[in-house]
């Protein structure tokens, strides 16, 4: 409609309506033209789209939301190099549109395109997010849903967790008041409730949204999807050291992935299936699965082989080869730097093979370790360091400082459950 129109881009342009409406009509009428209630005059509405530097024509909106919602599931089905192609010729297409609705469709699903493209942009996400938040009353249901979805994704790979979370549970209730947006949706949603559950270590929560989410994507064949959320459970179950159950769930995901000849994530499952054969002190089983990772992590992105490093690294630690844990520790801290998680566990494997004085060790987990991991919320790591390091305190007959630290491991390992 003209009115809707109209209001959208008083909105974008920062304009109120006694702005817009100065030497034309009256603001009252303004308003009703904007809510679609009064009869508009073609002259009035002709001055004001002329004011406002848009057409006063429609466009042909099936035409466009066709390709809209079309571009949007590729980015579902994860064709991505098909989405960052098609997305140029409907650029072109939205050239002269006006049409509030289908320019705010365009900037959610272009939110999403920065989220999920080989080269993420969060910042450039944020700006088309921000533009949508001021309109967000005015949203249909279904671009309400897209709007707490795509913020919820966006503040996930930000690493602001629970915010994250609130706009998550947000899109699932927006879900259910919504008739023409697709199961998998809602799936998606489900997923990165489980993801962003384990990032903060919620352990049966992060099952629960997972099978919801296996629950859809199996029913409508979406495999590959449904090895993310097996990969999910892996890793919950890992931390809950019930490894029977994540070597299943893993096993699971590596049949799809091996099926779809998915190598980015049989890379990342292999990583997942050496550090639970670590965690059961398997050490030679755990070599071999993460150098099958390394072959395949070989395209991947500098952080993803760097935690697969410091694992290999750790494994040679264990058995003893030093001079290979010490190459892989030099490689490993090449690609990082201190604001990536693997740094800190690559340093403190460092003061370990160099067998280095304890003090340097200690003040490197007081001061930079442990601050990281607790104001990451990453209570894992938290607890592992301050236990390593009451441990020490414990050795030196420090044991008012050795008993801070047990302290600080056992209430971060608590939260975890």
């Amino acid at each position: 409609m003209v009115g809707q129109r109209i209001r959208y881009y008083r909105k974008t342009k920062g304009l109120t309506q006694e702005e817009l409406a100065q030497g034309i009509c009256s603001v009252s009428y303004l308003s009703k033209i904007e809510k679609g209630d009064a009869k508009s005059s073609e002259e009035v509405i002709n001055l004001l789209c002329e004011r406002l530097g848009i057409s006063p024509e429609e466009v042909d909106e099936s035409k466009i939301l066709e390709m809209l919602n079309e571009w949007n599931m590729m980015m579902v089905n994860r064709q991505f190099e098909e989405a960052r192609i098609f997305r140029t010729s409907l650029i072109d297409k939205l050239e002269g549109v006006s049409e509030p609705n289908l320019l705010l469709r365009y900037q959610l699903f272009n939110a999403r395109h920065y989220i999920v493209c080989d080269n993420p942009d969060a910042e450039a996400a944020k700006e088309e997010l921000d533009r949508v938040s001021e309109l967000l009353t005015q949203l249909p249901n279904d671009l309400k849903f897209y709007y707490y979805t795509f913020t919820g994704m966006y503040y996930n790979f930000i690493k602001m967790y629970q915010s994250a979370l609130d706009y998550f549970y947000k899109a699932d209730k927006q879900f259910t008041q919504t008739s023409n947006i697709i199961d998998i949706e809602a799936a998606i949603v489900y997923y990165f409730m489980g993801l962003t559950h384990n990032h903060l270590l919620r352990i049966s929560s992060v099952a629960n949204y997972a099978y919801k989410a296996i629950a859809i994507f199996d029913r409508e064949y979406c495999y590959s999807r449904s090895a993310d959320c097996q990969i999910l459970l892996g890793l919950s179950y890992r931390r809950a050291r019930n490894y029977d159950k994540a070597n299943y769930h893993l096993n699971l995901a590596l049949k799809y992935s091996t099926l779809f000849k998915d190598d980015a994530t049989s890379g990342i499952i292999y990583h997942n299936l050496g550090y639970v054969a670590s965690c059961q002190k398997n050490h030679n089983k755990a070599i071999k699965f993460l150098e099958k990772s390394m072959i395949y992590k070989e395209s991947q992105s500098v952080q993803h082989s760097a935690n697969t490093i410091y694992l290999l690294a750790s494994e040679y630690f264990e058995l003893g080869n030093i001079k290979q844990a010490k190459i892989l520790i030099t490689k490993g801290l090449t690609k990082v730097t201190e604001v990536d998680e693997v740094y800190y566990h690559l340093r403190i494997l460092e003061y370990k093979v160099n067998v280095s004085d304890d003090s340097e060790l200690q003040l490197f987990l007081s001061k930079s370790a442990i601050p990281f991991f607790e104001k990451k919320g990453i209570l894992e790591y938290e607890a592992l360091y301050s236990e390593l390091l009451a441990d020490i305190y414990f050795d030196q007959g420090l044991y008012k400082k050795s008993s801070l630290y047990y302290r600080i491991a056992n209430n971060a390992r608590k939260n975890i459950f």
